[in-house]
């Protein structure tokens, strides 16, 4: 089997997209139909016989797993969600019991830049002068 784009230049045979199932039976030479996106493989009507059971297959035997996967992931996700909320509480609990905050000393509202404290008119506090 060998590739060939869309919009070239092709000789006689049956040509098979497999992105979306297109055939394309090239009695003579031709173009291919579609831009140079789309990918065409040259294959023997006997091939392609053979291929298109085990697609079918696949599909038959993927699709139940597929649905039983969706099915656990939303149920995964809502149970993530509740353990997570049941923690954060846990934690606001326990913060306000033992009488601080579990945020590691972070007070948005205050900056320090020069780790300096200065007194009300603006200068520097000089140890043992208050």
């Amino acid at each position: 089997m060998v590739t060939y784009k869309g919009g070239i230049y092709v000789e006689k045979g049956l040509y098979w997209d497999p992105m979306d199932g297109e055939r394309i039976n090239m009695h003579s030479g031709g173009i291919l139909p579609g831009d140079s996106d789309k990918v065409y493989l040259r294959i023997s009507p006997v091939g392609l016989l053979l291929i298109a059971p085990l697609f079918g297959m696949m599909y038959v035997i993927f699709l139940p797993l597929f649905g039983i996967g969706v099915f656990i992931v939303s149920w995964l996700v809502i149970i993530i969600n509740s353990l997570a909320k049941l923690a954060m509480s846990g934690i606001q609990v326990c913060s306000r019991v033992v009488g601080r905050g579990v945020s590691f000393n972070w007070h948005p509202s205050k900056a320090h830049l020069s780790g300096k404290k200065r007194g009300r008119d603006g200068t520097k506090r000089v140890k043992g002068k208050e």
